[in-house]
């Protein structure tokens, strides 16, 4: 079991644990590569393979109820995903949880008590929500949103609430803000930190979505932990189903004193914790994800490759630190590079970061990875029309968010990418196009 076979992969089996947009196309990509070998699938959940930005969006605020089976997000092209077409590509897929990894012999063991042995494994589970461990998070009106099934639940949930309380201002949850306004619901969002979307935007544009989450209805408290979520005393003019306890964090924040909220939903959005529970004691994960250098492989086990937002790239030195991305595009471009690699054209992935977010009506794009530190440029007025806000460290654009402007993001991929020198007079002026400073 433990010889290497044939360099040329006709004997190789590869299993992919985590059947999401990641390990989907992991799969796909060497079918179209002409793999030759073997592909396992495995995952716990019954869908196919399908992406997951709109189900924070579209999802909860479409009509009528959506079907995946019908529905777009599922990984195209939908038939390859047919049993038929699988079993044609030589693809065996599993609907099971792996709950351990013996890496000397290469076996996986799943929660069924079936064993799995791999030649190559490819590592796309993902993150799993975190629940910040409040008391009554497992209440059944409390959600979490990672999956097609939470997403459902929290639509039906949404329909049926006088109020939604969210804890956790990142990307998820003020994307669910905002779609609980289209759906009437009245919402707070608690947020420990001080800013909304913190790991996204600078604090300029940050200070701007606030302004106008608020300005549309949206209440949000900063600075603010939940302490316990509790059900509410049963009464007929109750407020809510539940009642969430928040204390204020910092002295000067709003709310100098504990608060009570009333909510029938409660939403937790407070990110995702990406160490596989299948590799516990192997060394081979740690709270960043699985470590991986430049061509997605791990330094400690060649056999292993990890893929989408477990991956934690390790920079070309191989130190501790480096980068993982929980985007769309990384996924995306990341599984293609994995898949290159198994087959033995392996290249260094490097994907400049990119991300999207769309509240109330807003477009917005991040490209890099903004630093609260960085000096920002701003072409135009945050709230006026299309605008950017450049993020500048050492006389270079090292990121930046475009609001209602997707024509010009990849005039300032290009910048970022460059790491050219810029004229900060120039940058800051709206009237010279992007595609003039890029060139």
């Amino acid at each position: 079991m433990n010889q290497e076979p044939s360099q040329t992969g006709d004997a190789l089996h590869v299993v992919v644990v985590g059947a999401g947009h990641a390990g989907g196309r992991v799969v796909q990509q060497l079918v179209s590569l002409g793999f030759a070998g073997r592909i396992t699938l495995i995952g716990d959940e019954r869908h196919p393979p399908y992406e997951r930005p709109a189900l924070s969006k579209e999802w909860l605020t479409c009509e009528a109820e959506p079907q995946i089976a019908t529905s777009p997000i599922v990984l195209a092209p939908a038939a390859f995903w047919e049993p038929s077409a699988l079993r044609d590509a030589r693809v065996e897929r599993l609907h099971e949880r792996v709950v351990a990894l013996d890496a000397a012999q290469r076996v996986l063991t799943l929660a069924n008590g079936a064993e799995v042995p791999f030649d190559r494994l490819v590592v796309a589970t993902g993150g799993a929500p975190r629940d910040g461990a409040i008391p009554g998070a497992n209440l059944p009106g409390v959600h979490v949103l990672r999956t097609v099934d939470d997403s459902l639940a929290l639509r039906r949930a949404m329909r049926e609430s006088r109020g939604l309380v969210i804890v956790g201002a990142g990307v998820i949850g003020m994307e669910v803000a905002s779609s609980a306004l289209d759906l009437g619901v009245p919402v707070t969002v608690l947020e420990a930190g001080e800013r909304v979307l913190a790991r996204c935007l600078p604090p300029a544009m940050s200070a701007w979505l606030l302004r106008e989450h608020r300005a549309r209805g949206v209440r949000v408290e900063l600075g603010v932990g939940v302490e316990a979520i509790e059900e509410a005393e049963a009464a007929e003019a109750s407020p809510g189903r539940y009642a969430v306890r928040c204390k204020p964090l910092a002295p000067e924040n709003v709310a100098s004193e504990a608060f009570d909220l009333a909510a029938d939903t409660v939403l937790i959005a407070i990110g995702v914790d990406c160490a596989p529970a299948f590799l516990a004691g192997t060394g081979l994960a740690g709270r960043q994800g699985v470590d991986v250098d430049e061509t997605c492989r791990s330094p400690a086990a060649p056999w292993l490759y990890a893929v989408g937002d477990v991956a934690h790239v390790l920079d070309s030195t191989g130190e501790r630190g480096g980068l993982r991305q929980e985007t769309w595009r990384n996924a995306e471009n990341q599984a293609l590079a994995v898949a290159q690699a198994i087959v033995g054209r392996a290249q260094p992935y490097r994907e400049t970061p990119w991300m999207w977010t769309d509240q109330l009506g807003n477009n917005i794009q991040v490209v890099g990875q903004p630093d609260a530190r960085d000096e920002v440029v701003l072409r135009g007025e945050p709230g006026a029309g299309p605008c950017a806000a450049l993020s500048v460290r050492d006389g270079r654009v090292v990121a930046g968010v475009l609001v209602n402007a997707g024509r010009e993001r990849r005039f300032l991929e290009k910048l970022v990418a460059s790491a050219a020198p810029v004229d900060l007079a120039r940058l800051a002026d709206p009237r010279i196009p992007l595609k003039e400073l890029a060139a």
